[in-house]
């Protein structure tokens, strides 16, 4: 038996002994970091996500106790799937919550806009990663993935820093922390549920609208980028007008930011980065 088939049968194993031989058992897809299956059990379709303790990053961590969190404290919004357990496992810690059924998003949409807006009105729950969204602490993030990089594209993003306004600090919120559109399922009977919650942190709304709005990353789920009027009418739905305001001074910085992380998922060996870091910023 190869490596593979003897870690799918171990958690097969591991999801039977507490919750039923599955009957139905299939990998999801999108997920780039973790081992996602949708299984029928006795008491449902559940998803159980297994968690790769070495994959995180400064951008985005893997950090299963934070989602956790934000799935007990969510259940009930319709925001996240409804947490039903966790558990470990020889093949990782596991998480198990309700398969939500609908589409995943291809871009982002005026209704998942609505809904980061609606999280960012919930209380945060007490556990969770501080952002610190200060121009300050975003170029000093971006610089440390770009340590040690001699390459044409790093001299070019180390040089071309943009310089933005000093602004106030914002109120911070709840934030889902990668509203990508791959994590974005738009439900049957409407709206919008966010999955893959494993990056939560409480901080500015703009770091949350910013990768919603990313270039880079609908490039990566092979989405093309979106228009200036695509932005102007996303952030309208939104309907804070000091968040939107925050977003236009500091967007420039948070775009630099995407591209040293791009620059970096590159020199790690993710050639598909390359297009999308120079999509983000150039």
């Amino acid at each position: 038996m190869d490596r593979k088939a003897a870690l799918n049968e171990t958690m097969q194993a591991a999801v039977a002994a507490g919750f039923g031989i599955p009957s139905q058992w299939d990998a999801l897809q999108g997920g780039r970091v973790n081992r996602v299956f949708l299984a029928q059990v006795p008491s449902g379709r559940l998803v159980f996500k297994f968690f790769d303790t070495k994959r995180s990053n400064l951008l985005f961590p893997n950090d299963i106790d934070g989602e956790e969190r934000a799935l007990a404290v969510l259940s009930d919004t319709q925001l996240a799937p409804r947490l039903r357990g966790r558990f470990d496992t020889k093949a990782g810690p596991c998480l198990v919550y309700d398969y939500v059924e609908g589409a995943v998003a291809k871009r982002t949409t005026v209704p998942a806009i609505d809904a980061l807006s609606k999280l960012h009105a919930q209380a945060p729950t007490r556990g969770l990663r501080a952002l610190d969204g200060s121009p300050s602490a975003l170029i000093e993030q971006g610089l440390r993935f770009l340590a040690s990089d001699t390459s044409d594209r790093a001299a070019f993003l180390m040089a071309n820093v943009p310089a933005v306004s000093r602004v106030p600090d914002a109120k911070v919120c709840f934030l889902h922390g990668d509203p990508t559109p791959a994590n974005t399922v738009m439900r049957p009977e409407g709206g919008v549920t966010f999955v893959d919650w494993q990056c939560p942190a409480i901080g500015d709304p703009v770091h949350d609208l910013a990768i919603a709005l990313s270039p880079a990353m609908h490039a990566i789920y092979g989405a093309s980028p979106l228009v200036p009027k695509d932005h102007d009418i996303l952030l309208e739905a939104y309907g804070n007008a000091d968040v939107i305001a925050h977003y236009r001074v500091l967007a420039p910085l948070y775009h630099w930011r995407m591209a040293c992380y791009c620059q970096w998922k590159t020199r790690s060996g993710e050639a598909e980065y390359a297009a999308a870091g120079v999509a983000e910023f150039s």
